[in-house]
């Protein structure tokens, strides 16, 4: 781009007329004011940039789009994918060679209860550390904390390859807990530096997808692995193979990941100031300052700090739970063999991927309401847990679990954009980030719990409390798009949050913002 783009003189009426764009005009806040959003002057965006008129075109914004896409988010996938390998790769270690007497509760002596501690410990720490390890993100820069993270749960990941013991393997999975502490709320909060809510739908939902695919890889390699099992038995290998590539990404990442916006190098001056200005006065900002208590006081007294919270809460255990004994729960429903069983947990993971990046594009290019597609999610996983209760037909049982897996795995990811909208200021996007994610983690803690293999092979038990949970974030997803005045029958459009004069073609260009899928 030339420095004569640069020019902020004002716009003649002619191009006034034939802009498509937005205009920021200096000291007018169009849709909130700030006195309304109870954000204090210090998380204000640069004086600077307040004085400035910028006129965007559709295609101007588009490229820009289109760029940032392309240099951030297939590395947050990949990464993603890792990750999400690292911390499934558990439930597919628990039935590794079970039968020729080498897998890991074998060798180990663990007791059914001991394997449920197992999993759960990790998400305590997991858990208690995501809001602190998110606020990170914002203190130090995003490269060097998410990379950070990376490097450290890959050498933990290893580790866990030597244990010898009980004793071993809960020391190394609370200190992988700890170390994973804050990835994913942290990407969801570097992606709000980045754009508007009503940007996030699909982007966040491409992301999430991938790690669901590690379902799909994890259940291959362990069924590769299997082959292996001789001089170390298959599952040592299985942490050993898992664990470095996440060391070798997370190095990358503190040279390859853009921190912010404004420090963005492959993007030019006015690009940069583009999406800086596009953002509300709300979202999260390099120039504010990291902790307010002010607005972290206002978002505990916000009710839907409480409503998504107990959203995320009943989904965790009721949808989320049965994802981290899948493999198990297939091999007690009548498959022969373990590595049959790592096999057949692959296909669920490939149909939420599938499902995720649909309805994504539907919530943010169609317009669908996300809080009527999560409720609708709900109410199918529901139906597959009561298909699972009454139905004794191994097939029939298999496809309620691949699509329970499939509707269960689409949930979070469709409702993020709304929970950071929800979410005024940078401290406070911050928190409630960090801990809406952390609240999510039950499904590990309780998860396991509600499907002990005591329950099987029916699990009816299981099944029931979920139905219940499940029952339940129904009415709790529905009160937060009450509470937020977001529940009508038509098109979706979010709360005018922007600090932007909007042009009426404003609207025609987010729905044309394809970016993602452009070339």
């Amino acid at each position: 781009m030339s420095q004569d783009s640069l020019s902020t003189t004002p716009p003649t009426s002619s191009t006034m007329e034939k802009r498509s764009g937005f205009e920021r005009l200096s000291g007018n806040v169009v849709g909130n004011s700030k006195s309304d959003l109870g954000i204090s002057p210090k998380s204000e965006q640069p004086q600077a940039l307040e004085d400035e008129v910028i006129v965007v075109s559709e295609e101007e914004l588009r490229k820009i789009h289109r760029k940032i896409d392309k240099r951030i988010l297939p590395w947050l996938c990949i990464t993603y994918l890792v990750m999400r390998i690292d911390v499934n790769n558990i439930s597919n270690a628990a039935i590794l060679n079970e039968e020729q007497g080498d897998d890991i509760k074998t060798q180990l002596k663990l007791t059914a209860q001991n394997w449920a501690w197992a999993i759960a410990c990790f998400y305590y720490p997991y858990g208690f550390l995501e809001p602190i390890s998110t606020m990170f993100i914002k203190s130090t820069t995003p490269s060097f904390w998410i990379g950070r993270i990376m490097v450290t749960w890959g050498i933990i990941v290893c580790c866990i390859a030597s244990v010898q013991n009980y004793a071993g393997l809960i020391s190394t999975r609370v200190l992988l807990g700890a170390a994973e502490a804050g990835y994913y709320p942290g990407v969801i909060y570097y992606l709000a530096f980045w754009f508007k809510p009503e940007e996030l739908a699909l982007r966040v939902a491409v992301f999430y997808s991938f790690g669901q695919v590690s379902g799909f890889v994890g259940g291959f390699l362990a069924f590769a692995v299997s082959f292996a099992n001789g001089v170390l038995p298959g599952w040592r290998w299985l942490f050993v193979i898992e664990g470095i590539p996440a060391i070798l990404m997370g190095i990358t990442t503190f040279f390859i990941l853009p921190d912010f916006p404004q420090t963005a190098k492959f993007l030019h001056h006015r690009e940069r100031d583009v999406i800086i200005q596009r953002l509300s006065s709300g979202a999260p900002s390099k120039m504010a300052k990291t902790w307010d208590k002010d607005q972290v006081l206002r978002l505990f007294a916000d009710p839907t700090f409480w409503t998504f919270s107990a959203t995320w809460f009943c989904h965790a255990i009721g949808g989320f739970g049965l994802s981290y004994v899948l493999p198990t729960v297939i091999y007690d429903l009548g498959f022969t063999t373990t590595a049959l069983s790592n096999v057949l947990s692959m296909p669920p993971s490939l149909a939420t991927f599938v499902l995720l990046n649909v309805l994504g594009w539907l919530v943010q290019m169609r317009k669908w309401n996300p809080y009527w597609v999560a409720m609708g999610l709900e109410i199918v996983n529901i139906i597959c847990y009561v298909l699972l209760l009454t139905v004794d037909v191994v097939v029939v049982r298999y496809l309620a679990l691949l699509v329970s897996t499939a509707t269960a795995g689409s949930v979070y990811p469709i409702l993020w954009p709304n929970r950071v909208k929800a979410a005024h200021g940078t401290t406070a996007a911050g928190i409630a980030i960090g801990i809406t994610n952390a609240v999510a983690q039950f499904s590990g803690i309780l998860g396991p719990q509600v499907f002990l293999s005591v329950y099987g092979p029916t699990y009816k038990v299981s099944f029931l409390v979920c139905v219940g949970l499940l029952a339940g974030a129904v009415v709790f997803i529905g009160m937060s798009g009450a509470l937020l005045g977001e529940l009508g029958l038509g098109k979706f459009e979010f709360g005018r949050t922007e600090n932007t004069q909007m042009e009426g073609s404003e609207q025609d260009m987010m729905d044309k913002d394809n970016s993602l899928y452009s070339s």
